[in-house]
């Protein structure tokens, strides 16, 4: 992430915010964002740039309509697609 400080929410709500063009609007984290414009494309554009900021691959199974009606669901995607990555890491040590 840019920042070391900001926490994933902040980051995932900052990147959405600029997708969305909400100028002065501030999201709320169960804010629907299908709601404030979100399209297909803004979301395709809105994952590529969260998985590159944030270092983390979203699992095919996660790019749903459902995962992108929030800040909230998104996070939670991304989470879980962490624990996921340190889950196969300790295996594959072992």
């Amino acid at each position: 992430m840019s920042n070391q400080q900001e926490s994933l929410l902040d980051v995932v709500t900052r990147l959405t915010e600029k997708q969305l063009n909400l100028g002065d609007r501030k999201l709320s984290p169960s804010d629907d964002l299908w709601n404030l414009g979100m399209t297909s494309l803004t979301c395709m554009g809105l994952m590529l740039e969260i998985e590159d900021t944030c270092g983390i691959e979203l699992p095919a199974d996660r790019l749903s309509h459902e995962t992108f009606s929030s800040v909230n669901g998104i996070v939670a995607a991304l989470e879980s697609a962490q624990e996921g990555v340190r889950v196969d890491e300790t295996v594959a040590r072992a």
